[in-house]
């Protein structure tokens, strides 16, 4: 058996504290590898188990809406004729607000001793003439809504004013309300005698 000399065996042992470092080192990676492998499957198996309850979740309440739709707080539109006009309730209080102006004004006029209609010249709004459209709207007695004939034509005219201005207020209102031929006529003695449109 061959002897080795101390320096030899020095090397020796110095070759194998360094490949026990290198083992131990290897071990220690592969040890952290394991782990990060093992923790990266646990994040996907929990990934995809949450996958599928979320979906099934989707589902079930896709199902639940779909056989019993009255959960859901939706309005289900009314569907309206091709005549007929979705009016926003600012509109129409804007409307009522005119008509109670309006019913204002005639008091005032009855307390002054002046019937509206009897007025020698005044401003009134015209919603429009019509041919088919002949329906009285009021006694004729009295009325703020006053229709007439001229020619084959039916009219329609609204309010009594003393001044345009006023008249033009109202105008603007019924236009708001999808009356948009409304036009501010002047009339004297019962007969239009301008046009403001």
């Amino acid at each position: 058996m061959p002897v080795l000399t101390e320096e030899e065996l020095n090397e020796l042992k110095a070759k194998i504290a360094t490949s026990e470092e290198s083992l131990a080192n290897s071990i220690s990676q592969k040890n952290k590898a394991e782990k990060k492998a093992e923790e990266s499957q646990k994040q996907k198996s929990v990934f995809m188990i949450l996958s599928i309850l979320f979906f099934v979740l989707l589902i079930g309440t896709y199902a639940l809406l779909y056989t019993q739709p009255e959960l859901l707080p939706v309005e289900i539109g009314t569907n309206i004729a091709s005549d007929e006009v979705v009016v926003q309730k600012e509109e129409i209080n804007t409307y009522q607000n005119s008509i109670t102006s309006l019913e204002q004004e005639i008091q005032s006029l009855r307390s002054r001793g002046v019937h509206p209609l009897d007025l020698q010249e005044f401003y009134a709004v015209q919603l429009g003439a019509f041919k088919k459209f002949d329906t009285e709207l009021s006694s004729a007695s009295f009325s703020i809504v006053r229709n007439a004939s001229y020619d084959e034509f039916n009219l329609y005219t609204l309010g009594v004013f003393e001044t345009k201005e006023e008249a033009e207020k109202l105008r603007n209102v019924v236009r708001q309300l999808n009356f948009r031929d409304a036009f501010v006529g002047q009339y004297k003695n019962g007969e239009r005698i301008k046009s403001n449109f």
